[in-house]
């Protein structure tokens, strides 16, 4: 058996592997080197459904130009679907990681406007050690230490179980034409530097180095595995699933460590947790990963989504007997006669001849005060709110009712003293709120 039908036997097996339907729409980013004319190659024999993306970066001119060049001729002899793309880079900006946004931007376009299912990328084995020895190097934990992912939701890496050799062996026993592009040449780059000059060394002195570097990564991937499973375990009679966030009850006798690792997975860092758990933050302190958000409500956590929100100072107007559906559904109307419905916390009535139509609704903010129901003083809103033990996330969406700029309601829990019914009041105004 040739090189080609093992690099095909061992390549299909991949998709296999990850539950991949072979007769799913793939997008091969391919830049003209050997690498991705080999990914490009191999997943045309595969009998895949390729589609093939081409950035030009315009870095290197006519070198870049024949590289594209090369790639569209490859897709007319396949007759693939060719799609490309001319791009400037920002100097100003780090080079690598301004080429990366632009390239899966415009992937991820790609996907959306074709309806294509997986993007593939010609990440190699030597990708993975040069990762591996450049996290180590930048104090990283284990979990960067692993190794790259083979799938990362809808990116596939099914190169990764070969060695750049092999991959050249591949398009070189194809006579598959490809650029060498001249700036992996330069060791300016800390990946090239490691590339050219530390693994080269490392290659005179240990031969084998490689293969020990791939079992490394392996291990380690193992490892990460067992102690995922393990945090999950010490972590989960902590929590508590509610409809929109998670409480947690914060245990000490669990280490930092292990919370580090229950929380990173929502985009949280080390010294994030590692803070957070030693300054027993107050009711009311947050974090913020890019995704979720961990706060303080009283002896617990919450775990939540992060909604970045504006701030919304937006007023609205409700009418005499009128109903409003936005930003709530509220309902009011006239009447000459009420009873208390002392179980319905989301219906209120108030003395009609005290109030200054149309009412406003507003979300409460900071410094807002009412006067309690049965008490003869004013009290902050935000005290009022502790005192009911509403949640940091229930305070978020608490609305209020204001007439003649007075607040008369805060919604669902409780109203104004002066606006109460009493003897005197021959008309009524019934509000009700109904939650969605």
């Amino acid at each position: 058996m040739s090189l080609t039908d093992n690099i095909n036997k061992d390549f299909l097996a991949f998709f296999e592997q990850h539950k991949i339907k072979k007769n799913s729409k793939f997008l091969i980013g391919v830049s003209g080197g050997s690498d991705s004319m080999a990914l490009l190659d191999i997943g045309v024999k595969a009998g895949l459904k390729i589609s093939v993306a081409n950035v030009n970066y315009q870095l290197r001119n006519e070198e870049s130009e024949r590289e594209s060049l090369i790639v569209k001729q490859y897709c007319l002899d396949n007759k693939l679907n060719f799609y490309s793309k001319e791009a400037e880079i920002n100097p100003i900006k780090n080079i690598q990681n301004e080429a990366r946004e632009i390239r899966y931007q415009f992937f991820n376009d790609l996907l959306e406007e074709n309806k294509l299912d997986y993007i593939l990328t010609a990440h190699h084995q030597n990708d993975n050690h040069e990762t591996f020895i450049f996290n180590a190097l930048k104090g990283n934990g284990i979990g960067s230490l692993k190794g790259i992912p083979e799938k990362n939701g809808i990116i596939l890496r099914p190169l990764l179980q070969f060695t750049k050799t092999q991959l050249l062996m591949h398009v070189q026993e194809n006579k598959i034409k490809f650029r060498t592009d001249s700036s992996n040449l330069t060791s300016k780059y800390e990946r090239n530097f490691i590339r050219n000059e530390v693994f080269q060394r490392l290659s005179n002195k240990f031969p084998k180095f490689e293969q020990g570097l791939t079992n490394s990564i392996n291990f380690l991937k193992e490892d990460y595995s067992l102690l995922n499973q393990l945090v999950e375990k010490i972590i989960h009679p902590q929590l508590e699933k509610r409809e929109n966030h998670t409480l947690i009850n914060f245990n000490n006798n669990i280490p930092k460590q292990t919370w580090f690792h229950f929380f990173k997975k929502f985009g949280f860092n080390y010294s994030q947790i590692n803070n957070w758990v030693e300054s027993n933050s107050q009711s009311g302190k947050f974090i913020e990963s890019s995704t979720h958000r961990i706060s303080k409500d009283r002896e617990n956590w919450i775990l939540s989504k992060k909604i970045n929100v504006k701030k919304n100072d937006k007023i609205f107007h409700i009418g005499k007997n009128e109903t409003i559906k936005t930003p709530i559904k509220i309902t009011n109307h006239l009447c000459k006669t009420f009873s208390l419905e002392k179980s319905n916390k989301n219906v209120e009535y108030f003395n009609f001849s005290k109030l200054d139509f149309p009412l406003k609704l507003r979300k409460w903010k900071s410094g807002d005060k009412i006067q309690p129901l049965g008490m003869k003083g004013s009290k902050k809103v935000s005290d009022i709110l502790i005192d009911f033990k509403i949640s940091i996330l229930e305070k978020e969406n608490i609305y209020v009712l204001e007439s003649n700029n007075d607040i008369i309601w805060i919604i669902g829990i409780l109203i104004n003293d002066k606006y109460k019914v009493d003897n005197n009041c021959s008309i009524y105004c019934k509000v009700v709120y109904q939650e969605n």
